[in-house]
């Protein structure tokens, strides 16, 4: 223990004995009347009060007790518990009897081709296939008399039905068949989606053929649906039937025979949407 040596005021310069107490007490006033306060360094290295100390929470305590006896009660629970063994036995014996026991390289399916892979033609905006057609139609002879014209963001190809097919009835002709054939290989160079639509004119039917003209407005459109597919054409195409209704649309000022001869007719409309593939 370090003690505090201090002195009460400068040595006499009488002579005399000093008198002042060697261990001085530093809560006694000097001769300012001020207490003497002990030097902070010395008392730096004086070890801390024990009731200074930092006491673990109980808590802390009871939590590992509570720990450490349910670590207990779990091993002994395995201890006692009785593993099927006879399963491991059967894998360390597979495994044990193969050379090499790691599978090497990549998964590889089973067949050849797990999904069918369609290849799908792009639908093209009607204002750019017309210019296509054009050029096509004006190309080729055979195509020179199909009328090109467009409807409501639509593209209308319309075939006279005098032209291609037999008589009154709903079979192609021999120039209706190549019509078909060479328009199916136009066709096929964009995906844009296909409908097919028969017209006849308000004129009586001939005896002996067909009950209607919505009968007869729809076999010949199946015709030509069906030349199409025929020579290729992929996806889907709809054909109908709308028998005269179409004859009042036509302009009234032109000559009505002419005018019946338009009512006559196949028309091939080509959709901006994309068909079924």
């Amino acid at each position: 223990m370090s003690n505090v040596l201090a002195q009460s005021g400068p040595e006499s310069v009488h002579g005399g004995e000093d008198t002042s107490p060697i261990f001085h007490d530093p809560n006694a006033p000097n001769d300012d009347g001020l207490a003497s306060q002990p030097h902070a360094g010395v008392l730096d290295d004086d070890p801390p009060l024990e009731e200074e100390l930092e006491k673990s929470p109980i808590w802390l305590v009871t939590f590992g007790d509570v720990t450490a006896l349910m670590l207990a009660f779990f091993v002994m629970l395995y201890s006692m518990s009785n593993p099927q063994s006879e399963k491991w036995d059967a894998v360390i014996s597979i495994l044990a009897t193969r050379d090499d026991p790691v599978v090497h390289g990549s998964p590889h399916p089973v067949g050849r081709r797990t999904t069918t892979r369609i290849d799908l033609v792009k639908a093209f905006p009607t204002g750019y296939l017309r210019r296509i057609l054009e050029e096509k139609l004006g190309a080729d002879p055979l195509l020179t008399l199909i009328r090109l014209s467009g409807l409501d963001g639509k593209l209308v190809l319309s075939l006279s039905a005098d032209r291609i097919f037999e008589g009154d009835g709903a079979a192609l002709s021999e120039i209706g068949r190549q019509t078909i054939a060479r328009l199916t290989v136009v066709f096929g160079q964009f995906g844009n989606r296909v409908d097919i639509q028969g017209h006849t004119d308000p004129l009586p039917l001939p005896a002996g053929g067909y009950s209607d003209k919505w009968e007869l407005s729809l076999a010949r459109a199946l015709a030509v649906a069906r030349a199409l597919k025929a020579n290729g054409l992929a996806g889907n195409v709809t054909a109908m039937g709308l028998a005269d209704t179409g004859y009042e649309h036509i302009d009234p000022a032109i000559p009505e025979s002419q005018r019946l001869d338009l009512a006559r007719r196949v028309d091939i409309v080509i959709l901006p949407e994309a068909r079924g593939q």
